[in-house]
Parts: structure tokens; C-alpha cells; sequence
């Protein structure tokens, strides 16, 4: 009789015991994280950002944010109190500003424009 069972009637009822068997062995299985690393849509490449201006909501080129040939960069990034950043075409900067000042005052997210292109 097996150790670990009372009687020869239960080692009967149970069938062959686990420890006979060998441990259960289970295919790995992946993360939720590695899943959508690799399905189709997959995380997005922090090279290729889809960058949008905080006050007017116009899309920005990461281009767009570097001056060339004596032409200023058309937008940049501003900073919140709190250390984030966010873009703005450089017209809109001080709506921008104003924005993120009232979201430091408030604690509340900041009210961005809608998106657009």
C-alpha cells in the first residue's frame, strides 16, 4: 500500500496516485504584458509617437519640434508644475501655458483640445 492512504480501498477508489504519475507538467503560458507586445497592434514604438498640441489639438510632426535651415521650431514642449510634458505649437504656447496653470492649481487633468489633423 501506497504511504498516505488508509486503506487499500481508497488507493482503489482514487486510482493511480499523482506521485506515480509524475508532476503535471502545463505548457508556459505568457503574460498579459507579452501578449500584446506581440498581437498585431501591439505597444506602440516610443519612436513613432502620434503627437498632438495641447491647446488647439493640431498634429505635430516629431519634425516639427527641431528648427532647421534659420526656420524656429513650430512647436515645442512645455512642463507642468508637477514635471509632465506636453506639446504646443508654438503660437499656441501661452493658451498651452494657461492650461497647464490651471491644471496646477486645480489638480484636475489637463483640458486638451480635441485631436485633429
Amino acid at each position: 500500500m501506497q504511504p498516505g492512504y488508509k486503506s487499500a480501498r481508497n488507493l482503489a477508489a482514487r486510482g493511480t496516485p499523482r506521485t506515480l504519475r509524475g508532476p503535471m507538467k502545463r505548457e508556459k503560458r505568457l503574460t498579459k504584458r507579452e501578449r500584446k507586445a506581440l498581437s498585431p497592434g501591439g505597444a506602440p514604438n516610443p519612436n513613432e509617437q502620434h503627437i498632438h498640441c495641447v491647446a488647439c489639438g493640431k498634429h505635430l510632426d516629431p519634425a516639427n519640434f527641431q528648427a532647421a535651415q534659420g526656420v524656429p521650431p513650430a512647436a515645442q514642449v512645455i512642463k507642468c508644475a508637477h514635471g509632465s510634458q506636453f506639446p504646443s505649437c508654438t503660437k499656441c504656447v501661452p493658451v498651452s501655458q494657461a492650461l497647464l496653470d490651471e491644471h496646477d492649481r486645480s489638480g484636475q487633468p489637463v483640458k486638451a483640445a480635441a485631436a485633429w489633423h
